[in-house]
């Protein structure tokens, strides 16, 4: 059978022979049947792998003989570049101060803001721990109403002095529109106080964002900022003063009391530490409240003595009427520096562009006649008290009695009332 197997197939087989197959395919019974592979177990611990359990040890060992890096420092070139000038001698301290006053001065909005020579050197140590700024920062607990609860007059370009709604009424019958501006005498592109408006006791309301005018409008002069240079000084016994090298007509604007807005519990505080340490300079935000005093009153006399019980802070806004105090000591502007005068040049006055908010308002300073160029600049830091200066302030008479624990005035005027006021903070301008 074989031999006719090899007779069919294509290639001669070498061996023919039957043992060769049998030695080569063995019988089925002959061969070993191969044991099933058991299933993998699970492994019953965590892999070194990824949880080495000496890894602490390897970072030791290779913290404590760390490999040194090869360096061809042959290969690395040393370039020094231009070499600046040696510290031959120790720095000019003073010309730094004057570097830091300068950029602090140039940082305030409007026309330059600068120094005597002469009060530099008094003037460097009070600067470097003060910061100028331009508007007031809200500190905590001061919270203004939104704008959304403001409202603008219609007017189309420029306002009309008898139908803009931005305008306060008179209280008469009458009921038209207090005009606060008028055209300067000598320059019809200047906006000035009006006289008659200096007999008042009322705010100025000017035009805002939300309101139908351009920018150009006439009722819009305190946002428009400072025109006047200014200069601070060093007055002697009554410490820095400020002054304008420039002339100021009657009724210009001059500047606002900036610095930072404050809750009254917080001016109580800051009070304490400043009459202890030195002068004060919180003027309260109170203008508009005594005009709510006789509502207040109605009100407190009708409600029951159980609503007397409220927290300090509630009863002591409602006693001083004001809920918030401007603090220029550290944050201010250079009208920090006005000091009083029982006959002054110049009159704070509180301006708003929001008819919702009584409590935050701008205080500007207006002159009240006309200023020659580097006169210092005053204003009555109490001017409702009797015989106080601004308006027709009289002459203290020879038996008015001064509070021993009032601040002294050092004003030197004829009319001078020998005091400023026996509390510390400024009680706004009524």
């Amino acid at each position: 059978m074989l031999q006719r197997l090899a007779s069919h197939c294509p290639f001669s087989l070498p061996f023919t022979h039957p043992r060769f197959f049998l030695s080569f395919y063995p019988p089925f019974h002959h061969r070993r049947l191969s044991k099933p592979t058991p299933p993998l177990q699970p492994p019953t611990a965590l892999s070194q792998t990824y949880y080495p359990t000496d890894a602490y040890q390897r970072k030791a060992i290779k913290g404590a003989y760390p490999k040194a890096k090869r360096v061809k420092r042959a290969d690395t070139p040393l370039v020094l570049g231009a070499p600046g000038p040696l510290l031959t001698r120790p720095p000019d301290v003073r010309q730094q101060t004057h570097q830091t006053m300068q950029r602090k001065l140039r940082a305030i909005r409007g026309p330059e803001v600068t120094y005597d020579p002469a009060a530099e050197p008094r003037l460097a140590d009070f600067i470097m721990n003060f910061e100028f700024v331009n508007t007031n920062p809200l500190r905590k607990g001061v919270v203004p109403v939104s704008e959304e609860f403001n409202a603008g007059c219609t007017c189309d370009g420029v306002c009309d002095e008898a139908t803009c709604l931005c305008l306060s009424k008179e209280e008469d019958e009458s009921n038209t529109n207090i005009v606060p501006y008028r055209r300067a005498p000598d320059d019809p592109h200047m906006m000035v106080l009006d006289p008659k408006f200096l007999t008042r006791k009322a705010m100025i309301y000017e035009c805002s964002d939300r309101c139908g005018c351009n920018a150009g409008c006439w009722n819009r002069v305190v946002q428009n900022g400072r025109t006047v240079r200014l200069e601070i000084f060093y007055t002697g016994d009554r410490g820095f003063g400020l002054r304008s090298p420039d002339r100021i007509r009657a009724g210009q604007f001059i500047d606002c009391y900036t610095g930072e807005v404050i809750t009254t519990a917080a001016a109580d505080l800051r009070e304490a530490i400043h009459t202890a340490h030195g002068t004060s300079y919180l003027f309260s935000l109170d203008f508009l409240n005594g005009q709510y005093e006789d509502y207040e009153e109605d009100a407190s006399s009708s409600s029951s003595d159980e609503d007397n019980d409220e927290d300090d802070q509630d009863d002591q806004v409602t006693e001083s009427g004001c809920k918030y105090v401007i603090d220029g000591r550290n944050f201010g502007g250079p009208t920090r520096f006005i000091n009083h005068s029982c006959n002054p040049n110049c009159r704070m006055i509180p301006v708003s562009r929001n008819h919702a908010d009584r409590d935050l308002y701008d205080l500007a300073f207006f002159a009240l006649r006309e200023i020659p160029p580097n006169t210092e600049l005053t204003f009555d830091y109490n001017p409702g008290s009797e015989g106080g200066g601004g308006v027709g302030g009289g002459v203290v008479g020879k038996n008015a009695k001064i509070d021993p624990s009032a601040v002294r005035c050092l004003c030197g005027e004829a009319n001078c009332r020998g005091q400023l006021w026996p509390n510390q903070r400024k009680k706004g301008v009524r």
